[in-house]
């Protein structure tokens, strides 16, 4: 079976590429996402992943890309054509896209099945037109609530919602989101993530430090974060990556505590070998019941796989999986995160970091890539065959 895979994702030197040519940051999580998923697949079967590569105006110099081809290891990557334009993008883009999208179908074979993010609307609505026109099966990925992104309009998730009805079924992180999206009990494969293996590196830093890395507004608890630390008497630094709008609040509060630094916006091998060498990984996203029942902060399976100890605000159905392999706190206020550090400093021994290699075999077990790519093969292979119903 052949799976083509229609997202955002890039081969990851293509993505830094664009990230050092655009002219403000790309959110790096669905790309580290949908990257590790189309990894997880190719350890089974045949993968062509067709990319739509982020692109709007302004964000770089050109004002059209054209299609182009990339490799990874097992991974074919088509890179789709676009243009800035509300001509291109109102009347033209999705003929294209399906004319291309079905193009590939053809190329593929009988054997094949589509894979789709369901948040990047033009391409989940031009892959279900070249689905149904093919006569394959397509499944919608469903990563979060569209309801609750931060930078697109209400009419922009309500034409997501539209397209839930047209999947002949779902790959969903939460339970929560397989109801949102699943209303006619399609099939569908339910979980968290995925947690990748890697080669342990070299440290980068002389001094010992706690490291926070993600998406950096102040509903992810990043200022509380940086409050807390304020209050913790201690010699060692908090080092913060990632994007937002809060960059320059955080590089001005780092000249008044310089135990305090951002680091930038890193790649993913710089991530890993700075969560590899850390003496504590910090989740500090404050606790929401939606974000709870529709988001799964990905970035705890992530330090969980590094090795290192890890401190977590609540997050329900990973804490029920992994409650002894982190020290959890219940809603991410200052308070908490403050006391949370400071018992962590006062026990610190060689046990943690032992009870950590311990969580790293655990995540490993249940959301490494070969493990999850077999679960997923699976499922895709026992939905594969296109039926009316």
């Amino acid at each position: 079976m052949t799976i083509i895979y229609a997202s955002g994702a890039m081969e990851d030197g293509d993505f830094n590429d664009c990230q050092k040519r655009a002219t403000y940051h790309l959110n790096p999580s669905n790309q580290n996402f949908h990257y590790r998923f189309l990894k997880a697949l190719s350890t089974k079967t045949k993968v062509e992943a067709l990319t739509l590569r982020p692109f709007s105006q302004g964000l770089f110099k050109e004002s059209e890309i054209t299609l182009d081809h990339a490799q990874d290891e097992k991974i074919s990557f088509t890179y789709l054509p676009d243009k800035i334009g509300r001509f291109y993008r109102y009347f033209s883009r999705h003929h294209k896209l399906v004319k291309l999208i079905s193009q590939d179908i053809k190329k593929a074979g009988k054997d094949v099945i589509i894979l789709v993010d369901s948040m990047k609307f033009a391409l989940a609505k031009a892959a279900i037109r070249a689905a149904k026109k093919n006569k394959v099966k397509i499944f919608g990925i469903i990563t979060d609530n569209p309801a609750m992104l931060s930078n697109e309009s209400r009419l922009y998730a309500m034409s997501i919602k539209s397209l839930y009805s047209k999947y002949d079924g779902f790959i969903a992180l939460t339970n929560g989101l397989d109801k949102l999206a699943n209303k006619k009990n399609k099939p569908a494969y339910i979980f968290h993530g995925f947690a990748e293996a890697i080669t342990p590196q070299k440290n980068l830093e002389s001094k010992p430090y706690f490291f926070c890395c993600g998406a950096l507004y102040e509903r992810y608890g990043i200022l509380n974060l940086i409050e807390a630390f304020h209050q913790v008497k201690t010699d060692n630094e908090l080092l913060i990556a990632g994007h937002g709008p809060l960059i320059e609040t955080i590089e001005a509060i780092s000249k008044d505590d310089p135990r305090i630094r951002y680091l930038g916006l890193l790649s993913r091998e710089e991530i890993h070998r700075y969560e590899q060498n850390a003496d504590l990984n910090i989740n500090p996203r404050i606790y929401d019941a939606e974000l709870d029942k529709y988001s799964v902060p990905s970035k705890v399976l992530e330090y969980l796989a590094s090795g290192t100890p890890l401190l977590s605000t609540m997050h329900t159905t990973l804490h029920d999986e992994f409650c002894g392999e982190a020290i959890w706190v219940k809603d991410g206020s200052v308070g908490e995160l403050r006391k949370a550090m400071e018992l962590f400093l006062q026990i610190k021994t060689e046990d943690m970091k032992k009870k950590a290699l311990l969580a790293k075999e655990k995540v490993l077990a249940h959301y490494g890539l070969e493990i999850q790519g077999q679960k997923i093969y699976e499922f895709l292979t026992a939905n594969s065959s296109f039926s009316k119903s």
